[in-house]
Formats: structure tokens, sequence, C-alpha cells
């Protein structure tokens, strides 16, 4: 597969690139994207979806607990876009007048800190998690679609309720924001993606293959170091590539991948040699394509400089979606 692409564009944020967009021009969807990897051996999605245009359409809060890595809630509820309350200049979510998600602009102003609390129940699933960012965000904005990563690492602690039982968690986890995305997108930009995190004990990789064709991709791969900045890594020196396959339902399943990356950015050599391999997925559909999110045991090293950190059986969370 051709994936001679030029270096995607990233860029530092404020707190308006994870706010609210719009589409006044055609029907559009835009999500915001949370999920965190709890100390107790359940994992979570927690999703803000819109689809709309102008001020018509519908949004839809979403929960999906996972215990080892197998789903085991998922529930959702949906809206008319007339019930939504947003903002342009700070990242929030209400409904009826009551917030979903929300941005703790005080703490920004006062120490810089990126902090969001969401909180919601539906039936007897419920969360109540503070994500606090420990890492640079950064976005990548183009013509077809555009891609904030406010969170690439945040320390995660609160409260959520799985099928009415209660529990306290921490953990870790990721949010990130996408928009203008429509199927304009779809036809000019790509029809499919795997993406996904890679984390370390101070790394993680926010890495993706944007599928163009059955011939041609596009590859991206950030990564942050906590307290630090970001290093954005050529396309041409990133391998990515699908090991092993599965068959279910007369359905082709990739369930393990490799990330590989040797790069040099601003005289610092960068080594990744990853392997993800699937441990528990579950299928689905997001705007109407096949989508799988996978939770999946990381082996393998990362280096930065001089620094290298090992993965060992890790769980990180990834997904793959095809319109194909």
């Amino acid at each position: 597969m051709d994936n001679t692409s030029p270096k995607a564009n990233v860029e530092d944020i404020l707190p308006s690139d994870d706010a609210f967009h719009g589409s006044p021009k055609r029907v559009s969807a835009e999500w915001w994207y949370f999920d965190a990897i709890f100390n107790n051996n359940y994992s979570a999605h927690i999703g803000f979806k819109t689809f709309f245009r102008k001020k018509l359409g519908m949004v839809s809060p979403n929960i999906q607990y996972y215990k080892n890595g197998k789903l085991v809630a998922d529930a959702t509820k949906r809206f008319l876009y007339r019930n939504f309350e947003t903002s342009n200049e700070i990242p929030i979510a209400k409904l009826f007048n009551i917030p979903v998600f929300e941005f703790n602009l005080d703490s920004y102003k006062e120490n810089g800190d990126w902090i969001y609390n969401y909180k919601y129940k539906i039936k007897d699933n419920a969360v109540d998690l503070n994500f606090k960012g420990v890492t640079k965000g950064w976005k990548i904005e183009t013509n077809n679609e555009s891609w904030t990563v406010a969170l690439p690492k945040a320390l995660v602690s609160g409260e959520i309720v799985v099928n009415g039982k209660k529990m306290s968690v921490d953990g870790i986890g990721y949010h990130d924001h996408n928009w203008n995305y429509s199927m304009l997108t779809v036809m000019n930009y790509g029809i499919g993606w795997y993406w996904g995190k890679i984390r370390s004990d101070s790394f993680v990789i926010v890495w993706a293959n944007i599928i163009k064709s059955s011939k041609r991709s596009e590859l991206i791969a950030v990564i942050n170091q906590d307290n630090n900045g970001y290093i954005n890594i050529e396309p041409n020196k990133i391998h990515f590539s699908v090991e092993k396959f599965s068959r279910k339902k007369n359905k082709k399943i990739p369930i393990c991948f490799k990330i590989q990356i040797d790069d040099i950015v601003n005289d610092i050599p960068v080594n990744v040699d990853v392997e993800l391999e699937s441990e528990n997925y579950h299928y689905g559909k997001q705007l109407l394509a096949d989508y799988w999110r996978y939770h999946v045991k990381s082996n393998g090293k990362i280096s930065v400089g001089s620094k290298t950190e090992t993965l060992d059986d890790k769980t990180q969370i990834i997904e793959y979606l095809n319109y194909g």
C-alpha cells in the first residue's frame, strides 16, 4: 500500500479549538470522544455526537463500559438539536441547560491546566469523571476534516455506575474532538481509518492510518511526553501493518497490528517497534461504516533521544472504521 503522503500540519491549541465549530454548509458530524483505562480492570468510552446542518439535527451522548476489554454496558440517548447548548469559545455541551461535559476555564486561566468534567446518567449507567491533562494538546485541520487532540494523556478520577453497580475509579485517559466530517470527507479524504494510542510510562503516541483507497493511505504519528511538548513524525518514517486476521460472519477482521518508527526530529532520534494484538473487540456501526473498537495488548519499545521505555502486555484502546 502506497503511504507517501505529505506531513500533517500539527499545531498548538487554545480552548476554542476544542469548542463547538458547527457546519452551516452541509449535513455534518461533530463529536467529542473521551476514553479511560481504570485500575480495576474496567475501561470506558464516553462520547457526545452531533449530526446536523445549521440548527437542525440530533445530538447523542453515549456511555460504554468494558471489563477486561469485553463490552459489559452500552447506553445511548438521542435528542433533538434544539435541546443542545454549547459554545464557540470553550468546550462545553449542555442538554436541557445542564452540562454533560465542561472545561474548567478557571483552572486554565490560573494555572494553564486542561481539566474536564463529564457527568451524565443513562438508565443504570452513569459517569462522573474528571480528566486532567498531563501532556500538551495539538490539532490537525484540513479542508475535509479537523481533529483536536486536547488530552493525549490525562489522569482520570471519579465515580462510575456500571449496570447499577457504583464504584470509585482512577486511571489514565484520552480526549479528542472531530468536526467538519461529512460524506464529502469520505469521498475526498478517506474511506476509513485505523487509529489509536500507545502509552508507555511517560510517552504516548497518537497514531492514525487514514485509508484513502485499497492502494493508498496516509500515516500520522505524534509523540507526547509527560509535561513536555510533542514530536510530529514524517509519514515516510512510519510503518503500519496488519499482521493477522480473523473471520466472523463473512467479515475479515484485523486482529494484530505493528507500528514502527525510525526518524530524527530536531536532532532527536525516535525509534518505535510495537506490536498490538487483540485481547477483545466489539463491532458496531458508526456513520454507516463498519466499526470495531479493540482492547489490545501492546509489546515492544519506544525510544526518544536517550530514553527508552518497554511495553509488556500493556493494554491500549484502538479502533478500525471502514466504509469499504
